[in-house]
């Protein structure tokens, strides 16, 4: 019986995780206001935690870290066996450097299985607290907390597109911010021009903190 109810909450679970995707601006309509998706009946689709989205997420990091080992592992194996006999020299150091970039494949695909819930815990709290405060800015009434969580936990459904050989995490990234604006336009509501400033702010801090770096290094280097 316990079985049952923890697979029918994982369904559940997974079936918020991906409304997001299909409906990414409706979705945050239904967190901020209760307002029904289409062709749901009025079921209403709870916000996931953190944890519950980061844990269905790591899936498709596991996923992803298995795909680029068997990937990189066939390609290896295809071009060993391309290599002519004749030149045995040659094709032993092929295969020494062969198998050393294949360890070094193997580690770091582990080490992104490893370190990724570490990664998207920092990526999310940054924006929590990025959005957290230009959420105060609007309007101090508004619960700054619970919109910036769901907000910035809904966007990390992207990640499903992590399992897409080759092109996978490009997608991700350009997802994971256009989930963001979503969540910025229909749950904070915000206008387009400030949701781009919103979704700017980090590049343009890390462009100034940079600038201020090279400028004193300038000054002391000239000095």
């Amino acid at each position: 019986m316990s079985s049952m109810v923890a697979w029918k909450n994982m369904t559940e679970l997974l079936e918020t995780y991906l409304m997001t995707l299909v409906h990414p601006f409706r979705i945050h309509q239904q967190f901020r206001h209760n307002l029904p998706l289409p062709n749901q009946d009025g079921h209403i689709y709870e916000p996931l935690t953190l944890a519950e989205s980061i844990g269905i997420s790591w899936l498709f990091a596991i996923v992803r870290g298995l795909f680029k080992i068997v990937i990189l592992n066939f390609f290896l194996q295809s071009f060993l066996s391309l290599q002519s006999p004749e030149f045995s020299v040659l094709q032993d150091l092929v295969r020494s450097s062969g198998f050393s970039t294949y360890y070094f494949f193997l580690f770091s695909a582990g080490l992104d299985i490893i370190f990724f819930p570490i990664g998207a815990i920092v990526m999310t709290e940054v924006w929590t607290w990025i959005i957290k405060t230009y959420s105060k800015w609007l309007n101090p009434e508004l619960p700054a907390e619970d919109i910036a969580h769901q907000i910035t936990t809904a966007a990390l459904s992207s990640n499903l597109f992590n399992i897409v050989p080759f092109v996978g995490e490009v997608i991700q990234l350009g997802l994971y911010y256009f989930l963001l604006y979503a969540g910025l336009r229909s749950n904070l509501g915000t206008s387009r021009s400030l949701a781009w400033v919103i979704l700017l702010t980090p590049t343009v801090a890390l462009f100034m903190v940079i600038s201020l770096i090279l400028f004193l290094l300038f000054y002391l280097v000239a000095a």
